[in-house]
């Protein structure tokens, strides 16, 4: 638990100190935490195929309406979605301790390269405040 609790302050941290090409891009830190997440490849993909792009686009709009973190995007005439992981300690989504520390180092990084600095420094930095 206490690493769960400054994993959630580093990433804090790491929203609020974003690069301005980044600072508003991300509503929230947990936008930014699900971004990551995806990008550095914690989550599903699903691919939506439709008949033409037209209906694909009309598609991922609806779908980012009732889906808020996830990433959507289309290419063609196929929405693809990607869903981050649960980083949950508990419940039926939860990450085992070590897919836990794989990802947050993961997400860490690449945040830590968005806001110009380095995990270890949002942990630092992070931990003051958790």
């Amino acid at each position: 638990m206490p690493a769960h609790k400054r994993y959630f302050a580093a990433l804090h941290d790491g929203w609020l100190n974003l690069s301005e090409e980044y600072k508003d891009r991300f509503k929230t830190d947990e936008h930014l935490r699900a971004y990551a997440l995806v990008h550095t490849g914690f989550c599903t993909e699903v691919d939506y195929p439709f008949e033409s792009r037209k209906d694909a686009l009309l598609a991922a709009r609806i779908i980012r309406t009732r889906s808020a973190y996830s990433v959507i995007k289309v290419s063609g005439d196929v929405v693809k979605v990607f869903d981050p992981e649960s980083q949950a300690v508990y419940g039926p989504n939860a990450m085992s301790p070590e897919r836990f520390k794989e990802s947050s180092n993961a997400v860490l990084d690449l945040i830590a390269t968005m806001a110009r600095t380095t995990r270890d420094t949002l942990l630092k930095e992070g931990g003051q405040s958790a």
